[in-house]
């Protein structure tokens, strides 16, 4: 009895530190708890958004529970690969930088994270095929990019010169994965990509350039060495005008996305005192690149991205 106790007990502690460094990881690096529910959202609103422009009579009843899962697990999976890939993409710089990452001081390996991205490619794989083969397609065509990024195009150092080209070329990555998102509904009925699709496309891209940017602008005592912003790279005010150029692109191209499925005037009256209210934001960290002040671009690019999606994908089934 005391034998099997001991193995019970040593088996426990063993599973309790695994499961608390893994959970470690994902609070430092990919935070479940906010990527989840955002992911299902960008998934779901895919699907949503090419039925209704199918169908602009289309009910939630009307989403297959395969297409749906699938969707928003897809879009989860990719997030996750893009996390795993930028573990191995930086880890010289971030062994020199930044030691404190959970990677760089040992509480998880990369080959254990290879493991983790293997196992989600098999999901890719696995769920593509459960709603329809013709999906292995464009799912082919968001891993070419997504191994182009990886490898930085086989230009890194030229690419790292331009910090304008780097952004726009990894943005491409969303637009990409919402192109699968919403292939997921509209393949296995034989539809086509549309107008419609590529406005929404469009707005993914400069919604993901808006979220970008925006968790990349500090103050300047918040800086570190080593660590490029794009408040250190353009300074406060340059940074300012790329990131409210991104966030008017993505209004206008969200609002006329809208309107193909009968929700553009609704998105112009709900984003209107979001959008000011971004005029003012950045007015005034271009004035005053303060902690305080740069404390919201935490928080309202996410708002807003939220929003778009949402919008999007789901008000077209309540109006």
């Amino acid at each position: 009895m005391p034998y099997f106790f001991t193995i019970d007990f040593w088996g426990n502690v063993g599973y309790n530190l695994e499961m608390k460094r893994w959970w470690t990881y994902q609070k430092e690096r990919f935070p479940l708890l906010a990527y989840i529910p955002l992911m299902a959202t960008f998934g779901f609103s895919s699907v949503g958004y090419s039925m209704h422009l199918h169908n602009p009579q289309a009910r939630l009843s009307d989403i297959a529970f395969s297409q749906a899962i699938t969707a928003m697990a897809t879009t989860l999976f990719w997030f996750m690969l893009l996390r795993i890939a930028d573990e191995h993409k930086d880890f010289e710089e971030d062994r020199r930088f930044r030691p404190y990452r959970p990677v760089q001081r040992g509480l998880v390996k990369l080959s254990e994270l290879r493991a983790i991205g293997l196992f989600l490619v098999m999901g890719l794989i696995a769920m593509s095929i459960w709603v329809d083969w013709r999906l292995l397609g464009i799912l082919a065509l968001v891993g070419l990019w997504f191994g182009l990024m990886t490898v930085e195009f086989g230009i890194p150092k030229w690419l790292k010169k331009r910090p304008t080209i780097y952004l726009l070329s990894h943005m491409m990555l969303l637009p990409l994965i919402d192109l699968y998102a919403t292939a997921v509904e509209w393949l296995p009925r034989g539809g086509m990509f549309s107008f419609g699709i590529m406005l929404y496309m469009v707005s993914s891209f400069c919604d993901g350039t808006v979220v970008e940017v925006g968790r990349k602008l500090r103050a300047p005592e918040n800086e570190e060495y080593g660590v490029d912003t794009y408040t250190q790279i353009w300074g406060p005010k340059r940074a300012m005008v790329v990131w409210l150029a991104a966030i008017t692109i993505s209004g206008a191209s969200t609002v006329l996305a809208g309107f193909h499925v009968g929700v553009g005037h609704v998105i112009m009256i709900v984003l209107s005192p979001l959008y000011f209210l971004a005029i003012a934001t950045a007015i005034k960290f271009a004035k005053l690149p303060s902690p305080k002040n740069a404390k919201i671009f935490t928080i309202l690019p996410g708002v807003w991205m939220i929003l778009m999606h949402t919008m999007l994908g789901l008000l077209p089934f309540f109006m």
